[in-house]
């Protein structure tokens, strides 16, 4: 049982949770300022992810790993399975979710304040409300309140919850701002991919952008897929890897909006 958590761990940790809470909060008001309808396509991205990645998809993983049982078993081809699930879920939904959206407002706007409530949603949901969490033990180890966090616990059950907390004070410091990083160039990926959709369904792009979302969507996924199935190891090159892969499909959709529109 621990009994202090480094201070820069809770720092870094803090800045997870600015970068979670505070980007896709500081990003919304500045759309919303840009357009009217900004407000109404924030929630609807943040509404279609949660339809489409958080029950849909977890849907279709249930079906898939109760018919194929052992397919955890081979970590590479269940990296992609994931990666490709993911791309076509949450592209499928911001596809559906634009075209309403665009049936009544076509402004670009539109684009980024759909990725801004999709990808914001989803730091708030996969990373921030986790990290409010591990604040909140933290402060609690510092503050000479750890053992409260285990009162009640018996058995394997309290061995395990003092392993969890020995290894949240073992962790290197660093590493809880990974989390908050990742989000960020997330959010960015989902807005790029929105512009990629806004401009399939305005017509800009044949539906083969909408393929191409998919498959950009399955690959910048990739190296955390191969991260959590032990493939590759090293957080930080794993990072790295999955900002050089945002960074390119910023860059690509950026060109397909600034060519020329054909007439």
């Amino acid at each position: 049982m621990p009994s202090s958590i480094p201070a820069l761990s809770f720092v870094f940790s803090l800045l997870s949770a600015l970068l979670c809470f505070g980007l896709p909060a500081g990003l919304g008001v500045w759309v919303f300022r840009r357009h009217k309808g900004a407000g109404h396509a924030i929630m609807i991205g943040a509404f279609c992810f949660i339809v489409g990645a958080m029950v849909l998809e977890q849907l279709l993983h249930s079906l898939v790993l109760g018919a194929v049982p052992n397919l955890r078993q081979n970590p590479l081809l269940y990296g992609l399975y994931g990666c490709l699930a993911a791309g076509l879920f949450e592209e499928t939904a911001r596809l559906l979710g634009l075209r309403a959206l665009c049936k009544r407002d076509a402004a670009p706007d539109i684009g980024l304040a759909y990725g801004v409530g999709h990808g914001g949603i989803e730091a708030v949901m996969i990373a921030g409300l986790g990290i409010v969490n591990n604040l909140i033990v933290m402060y609690m180890i510092n503050s000479g309140q750890g053992e409260s966090l285990v009162a009640g616990y018996t058995g394997d059950t309290l061995t395990l919850a003092q392993q969890q907390l020995t290894a949240m004070a073992e962790t290197p410091s660093p590493v809880y701002l990974a989390a908050g990083l990742e989000r960020a160039y997330a959010i960015a990926l989902h807005i790029a991919l929105s512009m990629l959709i806004w401009m399939v369904v305005t017509k800009r792009l044949p539906m083969w952008g909408y393929g191409l979302a998919i498959l950009l969507h399955a690959l910048t996924n990739l190296p955390a897929a191969l991260y959590q199935t032990g493939i590759l190891t090293g957080i930080w090159p794993t990072e790295l890897l999955g900002v050089l892969l945002t960074a390119g499909v910023v860059v690509l959709v950026v060109r397909l909006y600034r060519r020329p529109a054909k007439t």
